[in-house]
C-alpha cells in the first residue's frame, strides 16, 4: 500500500473514530414518556419529538404514552416511548399535522430516560423535560423526585405524613415554585403513607392529599397540579368537588 493510500486510510479511520466518540451519547434510542400539566388543551393534542408521536390526547393530570396499538413497532420499554436519540430535534405540540400550538428543540440522549413535562394552559403553554434517574436506592429507602407544575397556588411545602396525620414538623420539600424539582431525588423510608402539599409557611391550609405507600427498593416521582380549570377562582385554596389542586403519583421503573 502506498504512502498516501495509508494516510487516507488512517484519516478516515480517524474521522471513523471521533464520529463514534461523538455519537455515544446520540445513536440509538432514548426513552421518553409524556405528563399533562396544562389545562384546557383539546382531545386531538399530541406531543411529538423528533418524527415520533409520544403521546396523544392525555388527560390533564396524568402521565403516559402512545397507546400501544397505535405504535409501528411493538413497544417493549415499559413506561416509555423509544425515541431514535440526537441533539435538537423538533419538540412539540400540535392539534394536526403541520399545526403546531407549541415548538421548541431538545436533546436526547442514548440510554436515557426522560419525562416531558407540558405545562401551564395556553396560550402560555411551554415544555419542561427531566432527566430521569432510574437508579435502584440501596439501605432499604426508596427515591422520590416531587415536580412542583402549579402557575397558581403559589410557594408550596410538601409533606409525607401517616396516613390521617396532621401536618407537622419539617416538610420533605419546602418553599416549592412554578418548575422546581427535587434534584437529585430524596432516600425515604417507606410506609402506608399521604403526600401533603400546603401553601409554604402554613401547615394549617392543605391544598392537596394523596395517599402514598412507597416501598423499598422503588422509585417514584410527584407532580403537584393545578385545578383542572384555569380560570376558576379558588377559595378555599383546596376548591371544592372536581376543581381542586391534586397530587400525582407516578411509579418509576427500576433500572
Amino acid at each position: 500500500m502506498t504512502y498516501s493510500k495509508l494516510r487516507g486510510l488512517c484519516g478516515i479511520l480517524s474521522l471513523a473514530g471521533s464520529l463514534t466518540l461523538l455519537g455515544c451519547g446520540v445513536n440509538g434510542n432514548s426513552y421518553v414518556r409524556v405528563v399533562n400539566a396544562s389545562q384546557g388543551l383539546s382531545d386531538q393534542w399530541s406531543v411529538q419529538a423528533g418524527q415520533t408521536v409520544i403521546a396523544s390526547a392525555l388527560p390533564f393530570g396524568t402521565e403516559g404514552v402512545q397507546q400501544q396499538g397505535q405504535y409501528a413497532t411493538t413497544d417493549t420499554s415499559g413506561n416509555y416511548r423509544p425515541l431514535g436519540a440526537g441533539n435538537n430535534q423538533p419538540l412539540v405540540i400540535f392539534t394536526n399535522p403541520g399545526t403546531n400550538l407549541v415548538s421548541t428543540t431538545q436533546s436526547f440522549l442514548r440510554n436515557t430516560s426522560y419525562t416531558i413535562v407540558v405545562e401551564a394552559a395556553m396560550p402560555n403553554t411551554m415544555f419542561q423535560t427531566l432527566t430521569d434517574n432510574n437508579t435502584a436506592p440501596s439501605g432499604g429507602n426508596y427515591s422520590l423526585r416531587v415536580m412542583d407544575t402549579s402557575t397558581m397556588a403559589g410557594p408550596v411545602d410538601v409533606y409525607i405524613t401517616g396516613v390521617g396525620a396532621p401536618v407537622g414538623g419539617s416538610p420533605v420539600v419546602g418553599n416549592m415554585q412554578f418548575q422546581n424539582v427535587t434534584n437529585p431525588y430524596l432516600q425515604l423510608s417507606p410506609g402506608t403513607l399521604e403526600v401533603q402539599v400546603t401553601p409554604a409557611g402554613n401547615p394549617s391550609k392543605v391544598l392537596a392529599i394523596q395517599p402514598f405507600s412507597p416501598a423499598s427498593g422503588k422509585i417514584y416521582s410527584i407532580f403537584f397540579f393545578d385545578p383542572p380549570n384555569a380560570s376558576a377562582a379558588i377559595d378555599p385554596p383546596s376548591g371544592s368537588g372536581t376543581n381542586k389542586y391534586s397530587v400525582l403519583v407516578v411509579n418509576d421503573p427500576v433500572s
